[in-house]
């Protein structure tokens, strides 16, 4: 079977495989005769990290990369530059990972850092499902606990808890093709603890890995894995935290970065989360990241976030656990930072991928689109997360500020580096207030508490803010200046509500039509004699064109843009109202911006209930007053 790949401009390679007993041969032909060497290894599945293959397959002239990768230079046959590797024919590895290197000019060609990938055969995989083994190994038993992992690029880890009398079953069934072993340990006192278990726990075969944990193998068979303990109930422990691990190729596999965690203890008493088990296990895993002792930011939340959208669906309950979730994080009511920095740029990602599947979302699920835009209001879009890290240091350099221990900036700086929050939007604004009141220190902490960050909060921080700030009088317009564009930046990635920043995100999409309303809007804000139902008027012309191009568009980045846009229009719209409402006594008035409110309403939700609403009250309105 031969294959063509384009690696470069008029640079092809030719992969022809063949099976020769039970092994796979690849021949690669490249028609460029620069000296050259294939930079390669073997991975389990597509996406699968890297392993170099045993030293026996390398071909003649090959090199060590580590412990990933080998380099096996090109040689010139036939005036061609060709390589013929022979690997053996096993589930272990299924594709072969590839780039090109040019020592001569210390060039790589990778395929724009997505790197080549040669399939080398197909990973066979159990014809029975991994939920039909489990049933059967569940039998008669009263389920107790059910949850399906799905594990990387691997396959999938089902689990379960049942209960027969005074026994308890602990099952695992996982169609990942290639022995496992289960490494665990018991909480007996504390979910946190990782402890070893009693030996009446213990499956035949089990062994003590160290201090705390034992390991025992699953049972193998036709690309299943399966494995089976039981314990009396009255012995059961608080938890069993485990990982899996496979030994043939020295590879760990955890829960997203966390230990797998039963909380079998939990199980035997009154629930304390009830309702739906998709929706139990739902609240139970959120319950479990939140209130552990593992590491956590942000970025963790949003990145769990993004997973379990898959697992609520277009289920009403499973959204709304979603948004009082990202809600309460929004709300700084769970931890932004526990015992782990995050780069900016990794945060951003998180919330970048995070929108985007919500917007993926509002585009196929009509029916989960009030959830959507509620979640959504809680997130910051994403962006130049690394422009955070880069900007306060060109800042700092500009006008000398040193980079120095026991000072506001460097402080800041810290923070900023180590893990940017919505908090430093408040910080920036506090900083910004304390210099245009010309070092106004009270000013810079009324400003912090008045956005919800007060100076014990500064202080809590991993990277804690503990120094106030120094105003330097002959730098006070330029830091101005500089910091105004720096709050944009921070507002970009963390604020998708901010009106200047949503509009600026979907510029590319705002047509003609649009671009009216939008310009007024603007004009309005600087001006504050503007009557409300004059900017009422124009937000509510922007949002019906938006909603136009809602309904219709399916590219899922212009979606998200455009929501982004109209919620900070609905927000705008209710900070003007709020603080204008009082002015007007006019009934005719009145009347005017209630129907432009409900017309605004329906324009975010766009229900039964104030479709039916906004037609009673047009035809009241109509009425002779």
């Amino acid at each position: 079977m031969t294959e063509e790949i384009i690696v470069a401009k008029d640079v092809k390679l030719l992969v022809d495989k063949r099976d020769v007993d039970d092994r796979v041969e690849v021949s690669l032909k490249l028609n460029d005769k620069h000296n050259c060497r294939l930079h390669w290894g073997l991975s389990r599945s597509a996406g699968a990290e890297w392993k170099a293959p045993s030293h026996v397959l390398w071909p003649a002239g090959s090199i060590s990369f580590g412990e990933e990768a080998v380099q096996t230079p090109f040689s010139i046959q036939n005036g061609s530059n060709r390589i013929t590797i022979t690997i053996d024919r096993k589930p272990d590895f299924s594709f072969m990972n590839f780039a090109l290197y040019y020592p001569e000019s210390d060039t790589w060609v990778n395929n724009q850092g997505k790197n080549f990938q040669i399939k080398l055969a197909e990973r066979q995989k159990s014809t029975v499902s991994p939920d039909v083994i489990l049933k059967e190994e569940i039998k008669d038993r009263k389920p107790l606990f059910e949850s399906d992992y799905d594990i990387s690029t691997e396959g999938r880890l089902l689990v379960a808890v049942a209960r027969e009398g005074e026994d308890l079953y602990f099952t695992l069934v996982s169609d990942i093709n290639t022995p496992l072993v289960l490494h665990w340990g018991v909480a007996l006192k504390s979910p946190f603890e990782w402890i070893l278990p009693p030996s009446s726990m213990r499956p035949a075969g089990t062994k003590e890995f160290d201090e705390k944990a034992v390991q025992t193998a699953f049972a193998f068979d036709s690309g299943m894995n399966r494995l089976s303990m039981h314990f009396s109930a009255k012995d059961a422990p608080v938890g069993i935290p485990f990982a899996l691990y496979l030994k043939d190729d020295d590879l760990w596999l955890s829960n997203k970065g966390q230990n797998f965690y039963v909380p079998v203890m939990e199980l035997l008493q009154e629930k304390k989360i009830s309702g739906p088990p998709p929706l139990e296990r739902l609240a139970r895993e959120i319950v479990q990241a939140e209130m552990g002792r593992n590491s956590w930011t942000l970025m963790h939340r949003f990145n769990l976030c993004h997973d379990l959208l898959d697992r609520a669906g277009s289920d009403a309950d499973g959204l709304a656990l979603i948004f009082v979730w990202m809600r309460y994080s929004f709300l700084r009511q769970l931890d932004w930072q526990r015992h782990y920095n995050t780069k900016p740029s990794e945060l951003s990602h998180a919330q970048d991928r995070l929108t985007l599947k919500l917007a993926r979302i509002h585009i196929s699920e009509h029916r989960s689109r009030d959830f959507v835009r509620l979640i959504m209001s809680t997130l910051g879009r994403g962006g130049e997360g690394q422009r955070i890290r880069d900007e306060i240091l060109h800042i700092m350099h500009r006008h000398r500020i040193k980079e120095v221990a026991g000072h506001f900036m460097e402080e800041w700086h810290q923070k900023l580096h180590n893990n940017t929050t919505p908090d430093d939007i408040v910080i920036c604004e506090a900083y910004l207030a304390f210099l245009r009141g010309n070092g106004d220190q009270e000013l810079f902490y009324r400003t912090l508490e008045a956005g919800g960050v007060t100076r014990e909060r500064l202080e809590s921080f991993e990277r804690p803010i503990r120094t106030s700030p120094d105003f330097l009088p002959h730098l006070k317009d330029a830091l101005i200046h500089d910091f105004e564009n720096y709050l944009r930046l921070l507002r970009s990635v963390h604020s998708g509500t901010d009106l200047e920043t949503a509009a600026g995100a979907a510029d590319y999409i705002i047509d003609y039509e649009m671009r009216g309303p939008l310009q007024k809007i603007f004009q309005y804000r600087a001006d504050s004699t503007v009557p409300v139902l004059k900017i009422a008027g124009s937000i509510s012309e922007l949002r019906r064109f938006l909603k136009e191009k809602l309904n219709s568009d399916r590219n899922d980045g212009r979606v998200r843009d455009m929501i982004y846009l109209d919620l900070a229009l609905e927000e705008y719209l209710r900070v003007v109202v709020e603080r204008n409402i009082h002015l007007y006594t006019d009934r005719d008035e009145l009347i005017e911006i209630i129907s432009l409110v409900l017309r605004n309403q329906r324009y975010s939700y766009d229900n039964f209930e104030l479709t039916e609403c906004d037609r009673h009250w047009q035809r009241l309105t109509a009425l002779p007053r």
